[in-house]
């Protein structure tokens, strides 16, 4: 059998020079060069080359959530990424009509119909002008990176080592560029005053947020690059390549950093689900299930010892875990320590959702919302909402109905994706579902959400291709 891909290293130093040009170009213009992004799409759409359109896309997606003490960001740059969502994602939209589907990538539109069902009752909700707009956004972005795993899904497609050229170029630049900013506090870190104003109260020390918005963010976005990256190793590669495996030892350093509890408990979840995959998954060759499976046992064994061998190592993973708690206070571990800091969003959407426990409150908006009279064009592009578990929030904003409907489609897309070798883009899908048990971000496109959306869609693609070379193999 011919030996897969990796990626094309030419193309991956110029994607990743171009995201650290922009980066350099942004905070000399305090944001104002994105501009220059028009000129590129055009060039892109001249030469059809759709690699390109997700490259500028994601890096619109990136630009937005990148810390803005390093990147800084303007209104103007937050309409132009705005209106480059819409006309790069719309038009690999509308490239579906000619496009044929991938199984292995359709069962990824199922969610669609939640988003259908929220828009026949939005209109009953807090804010239903905010609601649609969210709606048409993530509709129109979510077509747009489908229409990208289709086209390397099929023959004459994009080809996926030039895929993997663009998921790694902005891997490089979460991980390694968070790397960088350890030794740099005064940007890498977010700071007292900032933490107050959010959370209400002062950390004792503070919290690393990388080259990401916030550490929140930092954290789910790591674990979902690491998702890919180890589940492209196992089953597509079948091979440990430097570039991957230096940023799979980064991943865990940075979880570390940010204090994420969910980010953490994420990655020792989906990084545990990968390998009972890679256990169980048909087409593994013997050989390298029993080699990989030997390193990855070690690796366990190595890692278990070093955080349980001395007490001072226990008490740094009790601290962990209770995150806020001080080093004289009773340390107790259980669900009300580990659930503290999520209780009352939890007890508020769990209110709300009993103010309208049939079709809900509408879709990715507040209460607060309900009391606006007048909104205005910055609000309205940016409108944002924090919520906390995803399931309590789907009660608040779709109510009985729509959260018994998203459960149906999250268990038929875990079925199909599983039944049909979609495993890298299932690993990263359980990390969505995972990770949002902290941080509700599953809708929002220019945000967290859409980091992690894109790169379900990238490992689908790889699945898809990988299913493709299989076919070719079992044909001789």
């Amino acid at each position: 059998m011919k030996r897969v891909e990796s990626y094309d290293k030419k193309l991956f130093w110029q994607l990743s020079l171009g995201l650290l040009a922009m980066g350099l170009a942004m905070r000399v213009t305090g944001g104002f060069a994105f501009a220059v992004i028009y000129v590129f799409i055009l060039m892109s759409f001249a030469k059809n080359r759709t690699e390109w359109l997700l490259y500028f896309l994601l890096m619109t997606i990136t630009m937005t959530n990148s810390n803005s003490l390093v990147i800084p960001k303007s209104v103007t740059f937050g309409i132009i990424a705005r209106s480059v969502h819409f006309i790069i994602a719309g038009v690999l939209g509308l490239q579906l009509i000619v496009r044929q589907n991938s199984k292995k990538v359709t069962p990824l539109l199922m969610i669609l119909l939640y988003i259908f069902y929220m828009a026949c009752v939005a209109w009953r909700g807090w804010m239903p002008l905010v609601s649609y707009l969210k709606m048409l956004l993530f509709v129109v972005m979510y077509l747009g990176f489908y229409n990208v795993a289709t086209a390397v899904a099929s023959r004459s497609g994009v080809k996926v080592e030039r895929l993997r050229s663009v998921f790694l170029s902005f891997a490089v630049f979460f991980v390694i560029g968070s790397v960088c900013l350890i030794p740099f506090p005064g940007l890498g870190t977010m700071s007292a005053e900032a933490f107050f104003r959010q959370f209400g109260y002062y950390p004792e020390g503070g919290l690393f947020m990388g080259m990401a918005l916030h550490p929140q963010s930092l954290g789910p976005i790591v674990v979902a690059f690491g998702t890919v990256l180890f589940a492209d190793i196992l089953f597509s590669l079948k091979r440990w390549d430097v570039l991957y495996v230096s940023l799979l030892l980064c991943v865990p350093i940075l979880v570390y950093k940010t204090g994420s509890r969910t980010a953490m408990g994420t990655m020792l979840i989906v990084f545990a689900f990968v390998g009972f995959i890679f256990m169980s998954a048909r087409g593994i060759a013997g050989r390298w299930r029993a080699r990989t499976l030997s390193i990855l046992m070690v690796l366990v064994v190595i890692v278990g010892l070093i955080l349980f061998s001395t007490p001072q190592m226990r008490h740094a993973v009790v601290m962990f875990a209770l995150k806020y708690a001080s080093d004289n206070q009773e340390l107790v571990v259980n669900y009300e320590t580990l659930a503290s800091t999520r209780q009352g969003s939890i007890e508020n959407q769990l209110a709300n959702f009993r103010e309208s426990p049939i079709i809900g409150n509408g879709f990715q908006v507040s209460k607060s919302m309900k009391a606006m009279q007048v909104v205005s064009w910055r609000q309205l592009l940016s409108a944002p909402v924090e919520k906390g578990v995803w399931i309590t929030a789907v009660l608040e904003e779709g109510g009985g109905i729509g959260f018994l409907m998203l459960c149906i489609i999250f268990l038929n897309m875990i079925y199909l994706l599983w039944h049909r070798q979609v495993y890298i883009g299932l690993s990263v899908f359980m990390a969505l579902l995972i990770s949002n048990l902290g941080e509700f971000t599953m809708f929002s496109m220019t945000a967290t959400g859409g980091i992690i959306w894109s790169l379900i869609f990238v490992g689908s693609a790889l699945d898809a291709h990988r299913g493709r070379q299989q076919a070719v193999f079992r044909a001789y």
